[in-house]
């Protein structure tokens, strides 16, 4: 409650509701006089700030200390104390993406040419228009020509090769800068589709909805957020001392992977045999689903260059 004087005017000043009370029992806004001082002002926002702060800390408490417990409390209604999962996603996230994505652009230096399977090498081609390479598959017989993908890749190949100047440490550099712009689209697209794939395995249960396992997938992506939050820190204080991580990198893999388990255990309730089976097969279905998502991300940065 503020500190604020009450209205002597009973209509509520947001719905026009004739109060009962210091609130409005039909929208909730209290009614208290619309003046506010400046250190009134300060009072607000330092007790917003502290209350946000405290749901906060406990929520991120309980999200690493016992996974899967968050989504069974929200699930069963109990959600005044925490952090709702969406506003908790979208404020771990961003903190995480400034994290791992600032610092300083370094260019990387590439040795080898990078090619693939059909052919194409950024930094060097053989046609220096596309006027040029349409003309040569024109004049070739109907089975020697390149198929429709490759006869994009290679448009956007001479393209981007006249843009950077034929530079491959350029085009390479520009293609990582455009594939951090987007890295957080494919977590986001990501995380339905891992909801979708709980959803198939757990659907004998009729008393999850999908949004259920949504908010399943977003408590566990925000866990993972901060352990590789925390890793990257560790990561960093590892190589001061020594060149080696591998130790390190066990024991973040195995994290990931416990955490994961655990989070499916507690919240799903089902026996060790059906949750190590169900585990199993939910990582694979999200490797897949992660690979494609990549690969279409990598075009898609290649073909906004």
């Amino acid at each position: 409650m503020s500190q604020r004087k009450q209205r002597t005017e009973p209509d509520c000043l947001n719905c026009g509701t004739i109060v009962v009370g210091r609130y409005c029992q039909s929208c909730g806004q209290e009614n208290i006089e619309v003046k506010e001082t400046f250190l009134q002002i300060v009072y607000h926002f330092i007790a917003d700030i502290t209350h946000f702060d405290g749901k906060l800390i406990q929520t991120v408490r309980l999200l690493i200390g016992k996974p899967g417990f968050l989504t069974k409390e929200y699930v069963a209604g109990k959600r005044f104390r925490y952090i709702h999962p969406i506003r908790m996603y979208i404020f771990i996230s961003a903190v995480f993406f400034l994290f791992i994505f600032s610092g300083d652009k370094k260019m990387v230096d590439i040795n080898t040419k990078a090619t693939n399977s059909s052919g194409i090498v950024f930094g060097d081609s053989a046609f220096s228009t596309v006027a040029q390479y349409d003309s040569t598959q024109r004049k070739l017989p109907e089975n020697k020509k390149d198929d429709w993908f490759t006869s994009k890749l290679s448009k956007q190949q001479i393209l981007i090769n006249h843009k950077y100047g034929n530079d491959r440490n350029k085009i390479f550099n520009a293609v990582i800068e455009k594939f951090k712009d987007h890295f957080s689209t494919i977590l986001y697209l990501s995380l339905p589709i891992s909801a979708f794939f709980l959803w198939v395995l757990y659907k004998r249960n009729k008393s999850y909805y999908f949004a259920d396992h949504m908010i399943f997938s977003i408590h566990l992506y925000c866990a993972y957020f901060i352990i590789i939050f925390v890793y990257t820190i560790l990561e960093q204080v590892v190589k001061f001392f020594t060149a080696s991580t591998g130790i390190l990198d066990f024991i973040y893999t195995v994290t990931l992977l416990l955490y994961f388990y655990k989070a499916v255990r507690v919240f799903y309730g089902q026996s060790r045999k059906k949750t190590i089976l169900k585990f199993a097969l939910i990582n694979i279905l999200n490797v897949f689903s992660f690979m494609f998502l990549f690969i279409i991300l990598i075009l898609f940065s290649l073909f906004t260059l």
